[in-house]
């Protein structure tokens, strides 16, 4: 995680989650990742996955094909959610090969979302092969784009303590923007699309799939404080880079 901001986040939590790699401290973090933690004003504030089960829900839009009666449904309790959530935590660069039903990407997406409503001040880019694609990540138009989905069904409590900059509805697909400065951004192909700013989380979506990914996370790493990278299996940059951390 984000140095400055791990150490925001652990001087408020009273279970003083380490950045170590013992047992102990792993349990620590995923003890904080599913209940939540105190920040200084005694305030209760949810960690992401309990946030995630527990106070919004994300949208499926094939609803009616499965016989549902409404496209809102809650977030999975998959398995390898904690293993990934202590990893997104405590790592500055991680690939992620998926598959359609893993809901990866949602998953970070849910991490980045309350990153920048705990965080003041995050800046989270999520990059793919087009602009139209990512901004289905962020704000969105029909359907809703996965971030304002999971911010609006968010409890209103929730909303309440994290109001966005402005109303919804003046909100462009590609943006997504808190009072509290922090902002989720969504931007097309290109390594220049990442040179114009200096992000705090950079996303990259179907990475295999993207013309210049690996110009792209070159552009990004000497700049962004975390490079999350998702993407289907495909041979190319992605496939290499994982197939030689799982070797």
């Amino acid at each position: 995680m984000i140095q400055a901001h791990r150490q925001r986040l652990f001087d408020v939590t009273p279970i003083q989650v380490s950045i170590s790699k013992t047992l102990r401290d792993q349990d620590r973090t995923v003890e904080m990742i599913q209940r939540g933690y105190k920040n200084s004003k005694g305030f209760w504030v949810p960690g992401p996955l309990a946030w995630l089960w527990h106070c919004t829900e994300t949208f499926d839009p094939h609803y009616l094909d499965k016989g549902l009666s409404s496209p809102h449904r809650a977030f999975p309790r998959l398995p390898y959610m904690q293993w990934l959530f202590t990893e997104m935590l405590t790592e500055p660069v991680i690939f992620f090969p998926k598959s359609r039903e893993m809901m990866l990407s949602w998953a970070v997406i849910g991490y980045c979302t309350w990153m920048c409503q705990i965080f003041p001040g995050t800046q989270v880019l999520v990059q793919s092969q087009k602009l139209d694609k990512s901004s289905e990540l962020v704000k969105g138009t029909e359907p809703p784009g996965y971030a304002y989905t999971l911010y609006s069904r968010q409890e209103q409590w929730l909303k309440d303590r994290f109001p966005l900059a402005m109303r919804p509805a003046d909100l462009p697909a590609d943006n997504l923007v808190w009072k509290n400065g922090s902002e989720i951004k969504a931007l097309g192909k290109g390594a220049d699309q990442i040179r114009l700013y200096h992000p705090t989380i950079v996303m990259m979506d179907e990475a295999g799939f993207m013309d210049e990914a690996e110009a792209s996370f070159g552009a990004a790493t000497p700049v962004a404080k975390q490079i999350l990278v998702v993407s289907s299996a495909s041979p190319g940059w992605f496939g290499t880079i994982c197939s030689e951390e799982s070797g």
